[in-house]
């Protein structure tokens, strides 16, 4: 069941010390002179986004957006907000740090290493992602870019869902056709510009759990040559990696084009009894 979000509370960082602050890395820089640093607080790490106050519209309400809907979650599985402040030039929301990177770079030195994960290494971290996952959707929210970029690591390697930039806050009746997020973890019916739901963030997860087990992207060649052919259920190599067929039951529940095909995330978790 749904659960209504409370009512903001700003978290305004008002003894914050913004001289106390020694940036430590730029972890990314955005257009508008938007950036992403990894700074050293007294004696903490923190991460700090910050956007100008001259940056175009979008720019802005995307960073707004972050801070509106982080600053009313409270989630072991959710990257921590701490707050915001406000310079002279700049807006800035403050974050915890995840010490240990995000799961694309992760996977993708799995990849190299071809370090395939076990079956329990799976089922661990798209339990933690599932579960941060259910968490947004029974406060209405879809994150709609959900994709290894976007889920970090701690330094106990457990998962955390982060950037809710282009995320939504559902309201009763509401009407989604806008057409976000990374094309590549899109659900077709994202892509189309068709109505959309929670399922679109199923599709996503979906894809992550196949990338978990074959430290691959299944359809990457659709975005190329085969893009036309008829769609398919991507198939685990469940006998080659020592993987229970049960993994490609989870795969069928999530990466179905049909929507009435496509399981819900709470369903799902109940049936495999993951959470």
């Amino acid at each position: 069941m749904a659960v209504d979000f409370p009512k903001l509370v700003a978290r305004t960082m008002d003894q914050f010390n913004n001289s106390a602050l020694n940036l430590c890395v730029v972890l990314a820089e955005g257009c508008f002179g938007s950036s992403v640093g990894l700074y050293r607080y007294n004696d903490q790490l923190i991460v700090i986004k910050s956007i100008p106050f001259n940056s175009p519209d979008y720019a802005y309400t995307a960073v707004l957006k972050e801070h509106t809907i982080l600053s009313q979650l409270c989630h072991p599985r959710i990257i921590q907000y701490r707050g915001y402040y406000q310079t002279t030039t700049s807006w800035n929301i403050v974050l915890e740090y995840a010490e240990r990177g995000n799961l694309a770079t992760f996977l993708e030195r799995r990849l190299a290493e071809g370090a395939f994960l076990n079956q329990h290494a799976v089922m661990a971290k798209f339990g933690d992602i599932a579960d941060g996952l259910v968490y947004l959707h029974q406060r209405n929210v879809i994150h709609r870019d959900l994709k290894p970029a976007n889920v970090l690591i701690c330094i106990d390697n457990r998962l955390k869902l982060a950037d809710f930039g282009i995320s939504k806050i559902m309201h009763e009746d509401d009407l989604n056709r806008t057409i976000v997020g990374t094309p590549l973890y899109m659900a077709p019916e994202v892509a189309r510009g068709k109505d959309y739901d929670y399922k679109s963030d199923v599709w996503a997860l979906g894809i992550i759990f196949y990338e978990l087990c074959m430290l691959e992207h299944p359809f990457v060649d659709r975005f190329g040559k085969r893009r036309n052919q008829k769609f398919s259920v991507p198939q685990l190599d469940c006998k080659r990696l020592g993987y229970s067929s049960a993994l490609q039951v989870l795969c069928d529940m999530m990466i179905q084009k049909d929507l009435t095909k496509r399981w819900t995330l709470e369903s799902i978790l109940t049936k495999f009894r993951i959470l």
